[in-house]
């Protein structure tokens, strides 16, 4: 009888041993996997924000019809990034999700150019605007 309760009290251990394992194993996948998702996300809204900001910083066009579909252009791209960013919030941080937020709640246009500005600021390290007039 001591020997079948040495014997069952063993396989025990080794079970939840094994189970131990099994479920480190599965977390430290999910983390690796989430990293790796955090990492495209950041290098695509990196470059995306870049591209965003040497558009911006060009001269404004002398053809009205250009310029306004430029405008266009730039606020799509902006809710572009503020879209990437609310899909992987747990990729970027506080401030850039509150941005992305921002744009996302209907701002008023200058809200939506400084905003706009932030959040390209954010991926490119710089703190310029280059904000065209709308007006």
């Amino acid at each position: 009888m001591k020997r079948s309760m040495i014997a069952l009290v063993s396989a025990g251990a080794v079970t939840l041993a094994i189970g131990g394992y099994a479920v480190g194993a599965t977390r430290h996948d999910g983390a690796s996997e989430r990293s790796a998702t955090c990492e495209q996300a950041n290098q695509e809204f990196i470059t995306r924000a870049g591209q965003l900001r040497k558009q911006q910083q060009r001269a404004p066009y002398d053809d009205d019809e250009l310029d306004s579909m430029q405008l266009d252009l730039d606020a799509t791209q902006v809710k572009i990034l503020s879209t990437m960013v609310a899909q992987n919030p747990t990729c970027f941080d506080a401030g850039t999700r509150a941005t992305a937020a921002i744009l996302r709640q209907h701002p008023t246009q200058e809200e939506a150019d400084t905003a706009a500005c932030d959040l390209t600021a954010t991926a490119t390290g710089s703190r310029d605007c280059f904000l065209v007039d709308s007006r």
